[in-house]
């Protein structure tokens, strides 16, 4: 049977990336479906490609208190708790915090739960709103509507399945034995961080105790998801979450919230580099092009020229993701044209209505690569080729990597990004600025001071004393925020607290 369907969006950014960033892809979604498939698993390998359990959790009389909005309005049958409450008027009541048999201090319970809504979730309907990870029991699935005025069910929102994916690389990565012994201890401690005794998991338990959750049956995506957490292509990706985990995950001076929103940070990064550093190799970008730079503070933008490259490096990379979809697809369609009656109608399914011309013209055959490359571009324009840019620009923004807006978005690190980068690199503590600047180059290329600059285009393009500044401003951050000890004039010590945990 011919594989049809081989230049559909999905296929060529799987084909280009392995594991590709979706438009919709957010921090809080990654981390949460990665920590809801490895709940819902036992924290182990189911064995082989199959998938245990999808990562699908209602919770909605918790939702329902959390969120002030009742997801049981349109469930009237079955009861909730005794005779009189059916789970329609048991979602009316938590909605509104109010008083029920048997309860106490819901308003309390309310406030501690609104506390922990994650802001970088607050975009659409209430559905895809969800709790900052702290603990197993208040982890959930996105939700939305089943029709304008249906029942609330879990379906994909902005949950894509690349949580699923990062899970097995954590438990089942596709390298080595010392990287599979750093994703068992990392999920170790994961595990042990979830269960810990917390007032919020009691709650949260007795709320969802009146009410029934459906089994839920994984789908299709959530299977080729998990399925793909053992491809090869992955090995580098699943070498770098596996050691950022641990690092994570075993540090000390951190409590267990915090190194699990550092957790959330870090999975968002190294996705998003994954698919950056696959973009470069297939562009073929050189060695000293392939950077981030980073840019702390400094004159107004106008006067700030390390800013303003920093917007450049911004915008160069997501024309590299772009350049090298388009290359991707350029390179399917020729080796397709070369078989023999290619069925090009069936090759496309994103508004293939759109693409007829161009369809047309695959069908008349006789191009040479110019005419490819061209009819490429021309799809691009027209279809949804490129959602994994819209991804990796998301991913950096919600892991603290992006500031300013529209065009004049640069690349930055927030404290809670510098704090999860202390922890990845946690087993190297301490280190000075200087190692430490050097290691997030190699681990996520990002520059920050003059001698990780020097292995870059940055050289002749920025001024040294810039850089210098520039890393001089990044130390202070690091200091002001408890990640560094400044010795002398010239030494700044990072990580004197990131001692480790056995």
């Amino acid at each position: 049977m011919p594989d049809t369907e081989q230049l559909t969006p999905g296929r060529v950014a799987g084909r280009l990336f392995g594991l590709a960033p979706d438009r919709d892809e957010r921090a809080p979604q990654l981390c949460q479906e990665a920590l809801l498939t490895l709940a819902l698993n036992g924290y182990e390998h189911a064995g082989g490609d199959e998938l245990g359990n999808p990562p699908k959790r209602e919770r909605f009389g918790l939702r329902s208190l959390a969120l002030g909005h009742n997801f049981l309005e349109a469930r009237a049958d079955g009861r909730a708790g005794d005779d009189e409450t059916t789970p329609q008027l048991y979602g009316q009541r938590l909605a509104l915090g109010e008083e029920m048999r048997g309860s106490a201090n819901l308003g309390l319970a309310r406030e501690a739960l609104e506390g922990l809504i994650d802001p970088d979730t607050r975009k659409g309907q209430r559905g895809g709103w969800l709790l900052f990870p702290f603990h197993e029991s208040l982890l959930w699935y996105d939700a939305r509507r089943q029709g304008a005025n249906g029942r609330w069910g879990v379906r994909r929102v902005w949950m894509r399945g690349s949580g699923i994916t990062l899970a097995r690389l954590l438990v089942d990565p596709p390298s080595g034995e010392e990287t599979r012994a750093l994703g068992a201890s990392a999920v170790a401690a994961m595990r042990e961080t979830l269960q810990a005794s917390s007032p919020l998991a009691v709650i949260a338990e007795q709320l969802e105790r009146p009410l029934s959750e459906g089994a839920q049956v994984a789908d299709p995506a959530d299977k080729e998801a998990w399925r793909l957490g053992g491809d090869e292509r992955l090995a580098g990706l699943a070498d770098r979450v596996c050691r950022h985990a641990e690092g994570i995950l075993r540090q000390g001076g951190a409590s267990g919230p915090a190194r699990l929103w550092q957790l959330r940070s870090v999975l968002a990064l190294d996705l998003a580099t994954h698919s950056l550093r696959a973009a470069w190799d297939r562009t073929g970008t050189p060695g000293e092009r392939r950077f981030l730079l980073l840019s702390f503070g400094g004159p107004p933008r106008a006067e700030n020229r390390l800013r303003q490259r920093s917007e450049a490096a911004f915008d160069a990379s997501r024309i590299t993701m772009r350049e090298a979809i388009l290359a991707t697809l350029s390179t399917a369609m020729r080796e397709l044209g070369a078989e023999e009656h290619p069925n090009w109608q069936e090759q496309f399914v994103s508004r293939r209505d759109k693409l007829q011309n161009q369809i047309d013209e695959l069908k008349a055959g006789g191009l040479d690569a110019e005419g490819y490359d061209r009819i490429a571009r021309e799809v691009l324009d027209n279809a949804d080729y490129t959602r994994p840019v819209g991804g990796f620009q998301g991913l950096l923004q919600t892991a603290g990597l992006l500031a300013g807006s529209g065009q004049y978005r640069y690349m930055t690190a927030s404290p809670e990004l510098f704090s999860a980068l202390v922890g990845a690199l946690s087993a190297e503590m301490p280190m000075s600025s200087d190692q430490f600047f050097a290691r997030l180059q190699e681990e996520w290329g990002v520059v920050v001071g003059q001698q990780a600059a020097a292995q870059t285009g940055l050289a002749t393009e920025v001024d040294g004393a810039e850089l210098e500044r520039n890393a001089r401003r990044a130390e202070q951050q690091l200091a002001d925020s408890g990640l560094a000890l400044a010795l002398s004039d010239r030494t700044t010590m990072v990580g004197e607290r990131a001692a480790r945990n056995p």
